[in-house]
């Protein structure tokens, strides 16, 4: 058998691909544009009304309901623990003045 005849045979038994003539191909920038766009059209239909049908299924579970409050009686201030909290936040500012007023000093690593 000849290598022709071999190389014969072994085409008429393995299909080849035929692949599409890339100056007739489908590339329609307009058809994909409006592909994307309806795609995402149709996704933020769906997330809209999955958001309104979760705000409802909880109004009617009452999560998400406004309960008005009445005062039954008035509670004292803790002046202790206001004078902490008075004193912690007069540190703080003390603190962050201080940063604000000293110049930051850097270490240049060229020199």
């Amino acid at each position: 058998m000849t290598m022709s005849r071999f190389k014969s045979l072994f085409r008429q038994r393995i299909p080849t691909r035929h692949y599409r003539d890339r100056r007739r191909s489908d590339f329609r920038p307009d058809r994909d544009w409006r592909f994307l766009f309806g795609s995402f059209l149709i996704l933020a239909i769906i997330i809209f009304v999955g958001a309104v049908s979760l705000y409802r299924v909880l109004d009617s579970l009452e999560v998400i309901s406004q309960q008005r409050m009445t005062a039954t009686g008035t509670v004292r201030l803790d002046e202790i623990a206001l004078s902490r909290v008075v004193t912690a936040l007069d540190e703080k500012k003390n603190q962050f003045e201080i940063l604000l007023t000293t110049p930051i000093i850097i270490v240049d690593p060229s020199r």
